[in-house]
This record gives structure tokens, C-alpha cells and sequence, in this order.
């Protein structure tokens, strides 16, 4: 297999691009370029009723190994760029370890472009009933061969309470073939009608959230693997239940979360923080911002 030339990071700074930087995904221009992405209404009658849609394929092979090459950059510390994460774990416990990033898009233009494609937010877009996509945040789970650990169930705005009103939606990508084996992702359907519960730890006991639900909930709590091929994804709801269990498999298996909003989302931390290391938001204000681009506006196209 011929290797992925990476094109080099420097630094650019990528906050400054509230557009697509370079060519690897489509670009939006007019209303008829987003007709080839849109979901159908078999697809959005599921995701109204279970809380998550999957096995979406939004990749091409060539998308799939850039996106994978700039990830090891990043995790093998070849971008040149680390220090500038958000956010970058390894967590051990005991036999287990896993690999967080968060902020990868704000040094990488592959991962920055990413957050830009059309195959993806329009689908957003819809999902969210919007004609207008912010994004929220990215995010990175690594699971080592063997010993990448779990993430617990849980709801994603159990962790985005700084937000009003809940209006996102969570795409998991993943680029490598999800199986049972290598700890796919699991969903509960239905669970996005339960309300919201209190946030656990992420990487803590798979079991502990279910301390919170009642009989009935746990009568249903039946869990959805995930098992898709690497360049598909899946799109979930914010409050549905989901998780992953450690990766027992021989190859890591590598997963890039991207996180939207309903434009018009506003801040609700009474000290204005969204997240580490971004900007205040004053409580009540709509967040914005290049920390927070709009990356599909549907009524700025010609054609709308």
C-alpha cells in the first residue's frame, strides 16, 4: 500500500479557517450540492424513534487512511503540535488503557476540514431540524490492541449541562472496523425518552448508571452493538445511552466523536466557561465564536 503523504501542520492557524482548508471532503456551495447527502425518511423515522442511526457511509477509502494518518501523527507525537490539545490523556487502570484527545481539529487540517463535511453535517442538520450547525466540540477514544479499556454508559448532555437548551447530537466515526471484539459502540434504544440522569464516570464501572434507572428502564435496558466497517458512522441523540466495553482484539481500534448544536445555543455556566481552555461566554449569551464555527448554514447557499 502506497503511504499517505501528510501535508505538514506548521502552524497554521486553523480557528482562522471558519471554511474547509484544503480539498480532502466536498465543499458546499449551492442547495443542490447538499441533495447527495441528505438522509431518507426511513433513516430520520428511526433516529426519531430509537435515538441513533448507523452503518452510514460518509468516507471514501482515501478519506479513511488520511484520517487515520493524521490521528497516529497526533497520538505517535509526529504533528508537532501536542501541547495545543484541549485535552490529552492516557488512562490506566489497572491491565487497561485508553487514549483521549480532545482539540485535534484546531492542529491538524484533515481533522479540521473533517468537522466541514457535507456527508456529515447535512445529515446534522437534519437530525437537528435546523438550518443552521455549530459545532460543539471533537473528541478522540484510542483503544490499544489488547488492553484499550471500556467507557461507561452514560448520555452525552449529562457532561454539556453549561449548555441551554439541549440541541445537539454526537457522529461516531470510526476508522477502523468495529466489532464486538475491539469494543464497538453500544446503544440503548430508546433510551434518548428517559430524561436526563446524572453524569458517572466515563471510564469507570460499566455498571454504575444503572443504579439510577427504575425497573421498567432496566426491563429495557438492552444494549445495540455497533458493528460497522470503517468508513461508516453512527449518529446518536443527546441523551441516549451508550457505551463501549475494552478492546480484547489484536488492532486498536480508533474512534473520532464530533460533537454539533443547534446555532442559537447559549451558554448556561454561571462563570462563562464552556470548556477548558476556551474563551468566556457570558451565562445566557449564544455561544459563538471560532472556538465554535458555523459549519453549515443552509440559507447562505445560492439556491436555498
Amino acid at each position: 500500500m502506497t503511504a499517505v503523504i501528510r501535508p505538514t501542520a506548521d502552524h497554521v492557524d486553523y480557528l482562522a479557517h471558519e471554511a474547509p482548508y484544503g480539498r480532502l471532503f466536498p465543499r458546499v456551495e449551492t442547495f443542490s450540492d447538499i441533495l447527495p447527502h441528505r438522509l431518507n425518511d426511513e433513516q430520520l423515522r428511526h433516529f426519531r424513534e430509537r435515538g441513533f442511526i448507523h452503518q452510514i457511509v460518509v468516507f471514501t477509502q482515501e478519506q479513511v487512511l488520511r484520517l487515520r494518518e493524521a490521528l497516529e501523527s497526533i497520538v505517535q507525537g509526529r504533528n508537532g503540535r501536542e501541547s495545543e490539545l484541549l485535552c490529552h490523556s492516557n488512562e490506566n487502570a489497572g491491565t487497561t488503557r485508553l487514549t483521549y484527545l480532545q482539540g485535534g481539529w484546531m492542529i491538524d487540517p484533515d481533522l479540521h476540514d473533517l468537522i466541514f463535511h457535507p456527508a456529515i453535517t447535512v445529515k446534522v442538520a437534519q437530525l437537528l431540524g435546523t438550518r443552521k450547525v455549530r459545532f460543539w466540540h471533537d473528541q478522540v477514544f484510542y483503544k490499544p490492541p489488547k488492553v484499550g479499556g471500556n467507557v461507561a454508559w452514560h448520555q452525552d448532555y449529562s457532561y454539556w449541562l453549561r449548555t441551554t437548551p439541549s440541541q445537539h447530537l454526537s457522529v461516531w466515526i470510526g476508522l477502523d472496523d468495529s466489532t464486538l471484539e475491539n469494543g464497538c459502540l453500544q446503544v440503548v434504544p430508546e433510551s434518548h425518552r428517559w430524561g436526563l440522569l446524572a453524569r458517572d464516570q466515563l471510564l469507570g464501572d460499566m455498571d454504575q448508571l444503572k443504579h439510577q434507572l427504575t425497573a421498567d428502564q432496566l426491563a429495557r435496558f438492552v444494549p445495540v452493538p455497533i458493528e460497522q466497517s470503517a468508513g461508516t458512522c453512527s449518529f446518536h441523540h443527546d441523551h441516549t445511552i451508550h457505551g463501549s466495553y475494552r478492546n480484547e482484539s489484536e488492532r486498536a481500534r480508533r474512534a473520532i466523536i464530533l460533537n454539533f448544536m443547534v446555532d442559537g445555543t447559549r451558554s448556561n455556566a454561571d462563570d462563562g466557561i464552556m470548556m477548558p481552555g476556551y474563551h468566556p461566554i457570558p451565562k445566557g449569551q449564544p455561544i459563538t465564536g471560532r472556538m465554535f464555527p458555523v459549519v453549515l448554514d443552509l440559507d447562505s447557499l445560492s439556491g436555498a
